[in-house]
């Protein structure tokens, strides 16, 4: 008895702890199972891969700049037609690659390969190489034929023309030529023209000529019959250095303002009353036109001296066609007072109207018209209020 509750006290004292100890077991069991729960699902999902974005076949290249000055002589021995030819007398403006005609516009690859597989920039040059793009929208290793620019590019087209038509008018075998095979009576339906915020003058039908828009008029001579022949390209088109050494007739600072609002595609004049189809006027070219100062085809201005319209029997003292005198003698006033019909000011009191618009006709007029009274220009009997001034300017 004694020893059955020794044993019993002894074993409810060990119990104790041993429940306690393996309360502790248990909860920490669970807690650890619980919080690795997460950590297996997270290792048994699959990692995300790192990938590196594909790279954008369709992403375009910025554009290459080509430049003709770049590849013809001193620099090269290039010629235009190493790139380009025109295949056919009846599509005379229609370039074409010169080893591969059924391309139009630019040029084969084998024309840019004999260089730049060695020159930069360098044909083979990486997957995209930045050379495509000259001729291509992009630059990729695979393109169509559709991916081409427009010929030439557009940024190009907007500029001025980059090699002038080199036609000197007085070349002994353009002298047989008749001007009417190239210059016809303009008979486009015309359009008022305002500058300055003037009153729009509409010219009357057969004010303007044409002129020679294309190889055209040029081939009906030049194509195989006479040089420079159709491939001769340099005969005709020349390098912007070589223009600026032909004389050309400059426009005056106020003529480059009053340009500017010019309509597109309608010639260029000072004069815009004069009309070509006048029975006054119907004359040969070179009767009036400086035939030995027009070399060039992007006209500025084509030559035709006042002293032309002031001969006796025309423009200078008439009393049934506009004088030039006459209007002359009228800016007096103005000149002498300070006037002198600026079209800014609105201030003179005459403006020559007879062959000018208002706006033109009421700027001073150039020093070459008073050279028609004579080498000392105006004597102060003539000019009594503004001879003074006017030999000052003219004879800066």
């Amino acid at each position: 008895m004694r020893l059955t509750k020794f044993f019993t006290g002894n074993v409810g004292r060990c119990l104790i702890p041993l429940a306690i100890l393996a309360t502790l077991v248990i909860t920490l069991c669970w807690c650890q199972c619980f919080s690795s729960t997460p950590v297996v699902e997270a290792q048994a999902r699959p990692k995300p891969r790192k990938t590196r974005p594909k790279a954008d076949t369709q992403a375009k290249t910025p554009g290459a700049t080509f430049s003709h000055k770049t590849h013809r002589a001193p620099r090269t021995k290039l010629i235009c037609s190493n790139c380009h030819t025109i295949p056919a007398r009846e599509a005379p403006d229609e370039i074409a690659a010169a080893s591969k005609a059924s391309i139009k516009g630019f040029p084969y690859h084998d024309s840019c390969l004999e260089c730049h597989r060695r020159a930069s920039p360098l044909f083979f040059s990486g997957a995209a190489p930045v050379i495509c793009t000259v001729c291509h929208t992009r630059s990729s290793p695979r393109l169509s034929a559709r991916e081409l620019n427009k010929f030439p590019k557009q940024s190009e087209q907007t500029m001025e023309v980059e090699f002038p038509g080199y036609y000197p008018h007085d070349h002994r075998d353009h002298k047989r030529v008749n001007c009417a095979s190239c210059h016809v009576t303009d008979e486009r339906a015309y359009v008022a023209i305002a500058i300055g915020g003037e009153a729009a003058y509409k010219p009357p039908e057969g004010t303007f000529k044409t002129s020679p828009s294309g190889h055209a008029a040029c081939f009906k001579c030049h194509w195989q019959d006479e040089k420079p022949k159709k491939d001769e390209c340099a005969g005709c088109h020349l390098m912007p250095e070589a223009v600026a050494q032909k004389p050309r007739k400059l426009l005056s600072p106020n003529a480059v303002e009053w340009f500017k609002s010019w309509p597109l595609g309608w010639p260029k004049r000072l004069s815009l009353k004069f009309n070509h189809e006048s029975k006054d006027h119907n004359e040969e070219c070179a009767t009036c036109h400086d035939l030995t100062k027009i070399e060039t085809l992007d006209l500025l201005k084509a030559e035709v001296p006042i002293g032309t319209c002031a001969k006796s029997s025309c423009h200078f003292s008439s009393s049934t066609r506009p004088s030039i005198s006459k209007e002359m003698f009228e800016e007096d006033n103005d000149i002498a007072e300070g006037r002198n019909n600026s079209p800014l000011s609105r201030l003179g009191q005459h403006s020559c109207t007879g062959c000018h618009t208002s706006v033109i006709g009421g700027a001073p007029p150039p020093c070459s018209h008073y050279l028609l009274f004579g080498d000392q220009y105006l004597t102060l009997e003539d000019y009594p209020k503004s001879a003074k001034q006017i030999a000052e300017r003219c004879k800066k």
